[in-house]
């Protein structure tokens, strides 16, 4: 069976495969736009007026713990907007993200275990990888990462 996937690059060069059911939509914002909030998890970028509501916009390379590839300060954050299964958790979350590469449609049977030697954060919220093309690409557990950055954020405020 197939399942499509939307890819992005994140700013340490780790490609993502969003499912598609768990897309929202692809957003840009100003970074003056976004509002700190003060002490947050150092993760987040912040809070931005999304469509009327709050959307809280994700650094996921530091929330996955990752080398940073460019030293780029752009003055427009690219987000892929993921949200949640509407009945298990209706949240919204907006990924920062370096590149847009588009959708991508995988044989589940051609999915692979994720290795030991990645980051804990990023094993802990993709389930598999794919191979295409030399390039690999972790898939994302929207639910899981939602679960995760809610426990990571409640952590701190305690």
């Amino acid at each position: 069976m197939n399942q499509e996937y939307f890819t992005v690059e994140l700013a340490s060069a780790i490609d993502l495969g969003v499912p598609l059911d768990n897309m929202g939509a692809v957003a840009q914002f100003d970074v003056q736009s976004v509002c700190i909030v003060p002490g947050i998890a150092e993760f987040w970028h912040g809070v931005v007026n999304y469509k009327g509501s709050l959307l809280w916009v994700l650094d996921i390379d530091r929330f996955f713990d990752l080398e940073i590839q460019s030293d780029k300060s752009p003055q427009k954050m690219t987000a892929v907007v993921l949200k949640g299964e509407e009945s298990i958790n209706p949240k919204k979350v907006a990924i920062v993200t370096q590149q847009l590469k588009g959708i991508l449609t995988i044989e589940q049977s051609s999915l692979k275990p994720i290795a030991n030697n990645v980051s804990p954060q990023l094993r802990e919220c993709c389930f598999a990888i794919a191979q295409a093309e030399s390039q690999t690409t972790y898939i994302i557990d929207s639910t899981a990462l939602l679960q995760q950055l809610h426990q990571k954020s409640m952590l701190l405020s305690v």
